[in-house]
């Protein structure tokens, strides 16, 4: 059985991933800080393919820790890793605060950089495996009002071309 690992799997765009793969009989890892939201997911997934994961992608320890736990349930596979989660700052660039700009980066980008990089031994070992990471229209132009998360969502989208070439 095929197994994605989704991030921010408890809600939008995540959830409808979830469901998505989980209709194509996939196995289902939902990972999320939002136990709650993990848990509605969940209960409109097949339980015996879906599993959830409290974490904060932030957490290099979190990351390990669900990584180990979801291919231990997985027989070893990871197919795809949907680094999906991500947190918005609105408004003008002027009146962001620099925790709400610290929380972007470290969620947007860093969040994915130690998915990417945590999960690489897990995608190397699985044939035909991909790593998808959500960027934007965010990250394609720059978007008035939300400057700081166009600059993760830019710097997801770099990442994402650089390795795809390597």
């Amino acid at each position: 059985m095929k197994a994605i690992l989704i991030t921010g799997g408890g809600s939008g765009i995540g959830r409808a991933v979830a469901q998505l793969f989980a209709d194509r009989g996939w196995r289902v890892g939902l990972a999320d800080r939002d136990s709650a939201g993990l848990k509605e997911t969940a209960a409109g997934l097949p339980g015996e393919s879906t599993s959830c994961h409290v974490m904060d992608v932030r957490s290099p320890e979190d990351w390990e820790e669900v990584l180990a736990e979801f291919t231990q349930l997985s027989g070893g596979r990871l197919d795809v890793l949907f680094n999906n989660a991500g947190v918005a700052v609105g408004g003008p660039f002027g009146a962001a605060g620099l925790e709400d700009i610290d929380r972007a980066v470290d969620v947007n980008l860093k969040g994915v950089l130690y998915g990417a990089r945590m999960a690489y031994p897990f995608l190397a070992a699985t044939p035909g495996s991909c790593l998808l990471n959500t960027a934007s229209a965010a990250g394609i132009y720059g978007t008035p009002g939300a400057a700081v998360y166009s600059a993760t969502k830019h710097a997801v989208k770099g990442l994402t071309e650089a390795l795809a070439i390597e």
